[in-house]
């Protein structure tokens, strides 16, 4: 009757560690469709010229975006301004802290200058966010193996005591 639970006890404490690293490659496939976003945004503003209403619809109707909830938030409505709206998304959204930093400053510029005002602030937070990915996936190399490997130590140690 012991061993069953010493065994339930090894294999969730390995879950455990495999659920963290998980969590580290989520974030990094997250900064990632970001990154795809803005750059997607910058296209389409620079050679369709497409104005913050137009450009949210698109985002937002895009199948690409859908399991990104920042994006379906920007369903554009008559009356409230980009900004506010921009803001809101981000409020709702579960977006990694640095990632909500860069796109705040973002939605803090769109719509109050002209259109190359606006594909400059788009670049600068394209590179903010490039950055990002980079040290996430740094991260994430580093600390994902180490995660699983201390879940599954931390199991061990758990059977060894309990045995």
């Amino acid at each position: 009757m012991k061993l069953p639970g010493v065994v339930l006890m090894l294999v969730c404490c390995a879950g455990i560690g495999m659920y963290a690293a998980a969590n580290l490659r989520n974030q990094v496939r997250i900064y990632q469709n970001l990154l795809l976003f803005l750059e997607d945004c910058l296209t389409y503003m620079q050679y369709q010229r497409l104005n913050l209403e137009e450009l949210f619809q698109l985002a937002a109707g895009k199948e690409s975006y859908q399991h990104l909830e920042f994006v379906r938030e920007l369903n554009p409505i008559q009356g409230i301004p980009p900004e506010i709206l921009w803001k809101q998304a981000l409020e709702k959204s579960r977006l990694p802290e640095e990632a909500r930093r860069i796109l705040s400053v973002l939605g803090g510029e769109l719509g109050k200058t002209d259109l190359q005002g606006q594909i400059a602030v788009l670049t600068l937070c394209r590179s903010q966010m490039r950055t990002a990915l980079e040290a996430c996936q740094a991260d994430s190399a580093q600390k994902a193996r180490l995660y699983q490997s201390l879940g599954w130590l931390g199991g061990a140690v758990c059977a060894v005591l309990f045995l």
